[in-house]
């Protein structure tokens, strides 16, 4: 029976019957045809739109979104601006190898912050490489840096000047967590970080190492192998925190000695003074002097930082003389109204709010004028008249109904209290046991406005031009304070920075505001990241194709 049935389909058929059996099987062919090479298509279309949206993810990172609320992936228009019209190659590098640096969520952030910077410039180039599989990497950066290069560091290098960070300085740092972590062993580093400020960094960073004009600040840092300043914790706290501020603000720190090193007018353009204990030298006065009048063309700067911890310094009494300025023994006070509780390094306490000059050249170019610069323990600046042709600016000054308190004084009981700190009553301890001590009565002390911080100008005409040198005078070490320093809430840190940048005509850096990592953000694991990697590029493909093939089966059997 089944014989005869397939002699009737194919014997059997009519010239016409055969035709049209014929004309179906192409009919299906064809369209089984179609329907694969349209799903072939599709899925080198998908695998190709993958790609390419890679690709240009990494060459327009705006392309890229950055899902985080705080936007921390994101760089600022100015920065963006900024690379954009660089005209000097810069190599981004970081000391461990790509796959490894990005295991980390923290480590992800600086990764993917330096790839947007390569994204918007051809000048910037991006190299990871591993310090012990890499020495001739390692090598080429380890000759324009001083110190030591090890894994994990990111370097910023234009071939001739380098800048190198730890991961931690890309980050704000929690210090009481910190603190918690490192001796007790409690939580984690993580737990530490607040705040990223890989832009911040990164930007300053470049502007540093791109700088054709850069300035070197040499700290005098000891005298004859000593601290030159009171080892306290608060002063050795504020210089390193300046060191710190203007290193970031694209300035070279270099620590010397007094004594022993030269001050060189060929190696440095400014030089920091801390507050010595002692009093210098005739040498040493001599070397100052020299410096800043580098061979009759002028144009360096000295800061000179005074501070109630000193001794009688009679020889830097006389060079300041000389620049038209003396500086009282007393700490400037003021009543509650003009001063603002805050903690210092040094204990805490109610400190004057000083005003800054009106002068558009001394400013500091501040951003934010309403935050409060604070002056704690700081000697009031008195002006010399003399007849030398320099010039005093007052650059800080107190309100009108700010007081003096003298460094020899003891307190009288008719004191008000709200006027006095513990702090401030704590400095009557500095006194010599033989120096002769009266007491002090807030109330009847004459009351005027005082400057914690003063411009010396040296200015010589040279026909067409000026040249000038510079001491900026500051009456605290306070001023420059590590936690008043580190608060964004206060100037101290920003007018000191802007101060410095007009007199010695250094370009202002960028200013960008660091990325709260405290806010929630939309992240995924590595695991989860890799099962989304593999739906997009083989599951989806491969279920589409399997829909062709059996669609096109379906097809053909019709």
């Amino acid at each position: 029976m089944n014989q005869e049935t397939k002699k009737k389909k194919t014997g059997d058929l009519t010239p016409e019957e055969k035709r049209q059996n014929k004309l179906k099987r192409r009919k299906k062919l064809k369209y089984g045809s179609v329907a694969t090479t349209i799903t072939v298509i599709f899925v080198v279309v998908v695998v190709l739109v993958n790609v390419i949206v890679t690709q240009l993810g990494e060459r327009f990172p705006g392309l890229t979104l950055d899902l985080t609320t705080s936007n921390v992936y994101e760089i600022s228009d100015e920065t963006i601006e900024y690379i954009k019209n660089l005209e000097t190659d810069v190599e981004i590098a970081v000391s461990t190898e790509e796959s490894e640096f990005q295991t980390d969520s923290y480590n992800k952030m600086i990764s993917e912050t330096i790839n947007r910077y390569a994204g918007y410039s051809d000048h910037i180039s991006v190299t990871y490489f591993d310090t012990t599989s890499d020495p001739d990497i390692l090598a080429k950066y380890q000759e324009l840096y001083s110190g030591d290069i090890s894994s994990n560091q990111v370097i910023v290098t234009n071939g001739s000047r380098i800048k190198v960070y730890s991961l931690t300085d890309l980050f704000e740092i929690d210090e009481e967590a910190y603190q918690y972590y490192y001796y007790y062993g409690y939580g984690s580093m993580e737990d530490c970080l607040t705040e990223f400020k890989g832009e911040y960094v990164l930007t300053n960073a470049i502007m540093n190492v791109t700088d054709a004009n850069p300035k070197t600040v040499a700290v005098i840092a000891s005298t004859n192998g000593d601290y030159i300043y009171s080892a306290t914790n608060a002063n050795y706290y504020a210089i390193a925190s300046a060191e710190s501020l203007l290193e970031e603000n694209g300035y070279d720190i270099v620590e010397i000695d007094m004594v022993t090193d030269d001050l060189s007018t060929d190696d440095y353009d400014i030089v920091l003074l801390p507050a010595p204990t002692s009093d210098l030298t005739q040498d040493a006065v001599e070397k100052l002097t020299d410096f800043l009048y580098n061979n009759g063309n002028l144009g360096k700067q000295l800061i000179y930082i005074a501070d109630y911890t000193q001794g009688d310094t009679p020889n830097l009494d006389a060079f300041l003389k000389e620049w038209n300025v003396s500086i009282d023994d007393s700490i400037v006070q003021d009543e509650s109204s003009n001063m603002q509780t805050a903690s210092i390094v040094a204990g805490s306490g109610s400190f004057p709010i000083v005003s800054v000059t009106d002068d558009e050249d001394y400013n500091g170019n501040l951003d934010n004028t309403s935050l409060p610069i604070l002056a704690p323990l700081a000697k009031p600046i008195d002006e010399i008249t003399s007849n030398n042709g320099r010039t005093v600016t007052n650059l800080l000054t107190t309100s009108e109904t700010s007081y003096r308190y003298p460094l020899s004084a003891t307190t009288s009981e008719s004191d008000d209290s709200d006027s006095d700190t513990d702090v401030a009553t704590d400095t009557t301890e500095t006194s010599s046991d033989d120096e002769t001590t009266s007491e002090f009565d807030a109330s009847t002390a004459e009351r005027s406005s005082n400057a914690v911080m003063v411009l010396c100008r040296d200015q010589q005409s040279t026909g067409s031009d000026f040249i000038e040198s510079d001491v900026i005078v500051l009456g605290s070490m306070s001023l420059l304070d590590y936690y008043l320093m580190q608060d964004a809430s206060y100037n101290n840190a920003e007018y000191f920075v802007g101060l410095l940048n007009s007199i010695c005509g250094k370009e202002d850096n960028i200013v960008i505001a660091t990325k709260d990592l405290s806010t929630t953000s939309i992240s995924v694991s590595d695991s989860i990241l890799n099962v989304i990697k593999w739906i997009v590029i083989w599951i989806i493909p491969l279920i589409i194709v399997a829909i062709g093939i059996v669609v096109a089966i379906r097809r053909r059997n019709r």
